[in-house]
């Protein structure tokens, strides 16, 4: 079973790493992740204000309405596994503020991956929204835990 969790684990991150970084195939120019200016360039396009980008979602625009959905949601659904499965795999994870922490972690971590390579664009939103996805997960894994104890 040990071996099982780690595929699972593995596997999760591997396809959150192509949803988040790989959206599209960029074409990955040592010159410009190792150049200062492409890297303030991109330093000066991220979102540092929350809910910014959130509300640029919910405005009438002309976005199209899948445009929305896969910022918005996609967004909160790609981290609502990991909030589920951390509690069931790892005793520690078993407390809110830990899967909370882990979901903001990793996020962070993708977003300041996608600053560094211009693999997209840092948003703090992205933050929010994922840790509330970790978040989501989590409710779920205390629901089934609650249903679990109420039917012995």
């Amino acid at each position: 079973m040990r071996f099982g969790k780690w595929l699972v684990l593995v596997m999760y991150l591997l396809v959150l790493t192509k949803f988040i970084l790989f959206k599209q195939y960029p074409s990955l120019n040592l010159w410009q992740v190792t150049d200062k200016s492409q890297l303030a360039l991109r330093w000066e396009s991220a979102n540092l204000i929350p809910f910014q980008s959130i509300r640029l979602f919910l405005a009438p625009s002309n976005l199209t309405p899948s445009i929305r959905l896969q910022n918005l949601a996609g967004n909160v659904l790609l981290f609502v596994p990991l909030g589920l499965l951390l509690p069931f795999w790892f005793h520690r994870c078993r407390r809110f503020f830990s899967v909370t922490g882990a979901a903001a972690g990793l996020s962070l971590f993708y977003e300041v991956v996608q600053l560094l390579f211009g693999f997209g664009s840092f948003d703090v939103d992205d933050l929010l929204l994922n840790t509330i996805g970790g978040m989501i997960g989590y409710g779920l894994f205390f629901l089934f835990k609650k249903r679990r104890r109420d039917q012995t």
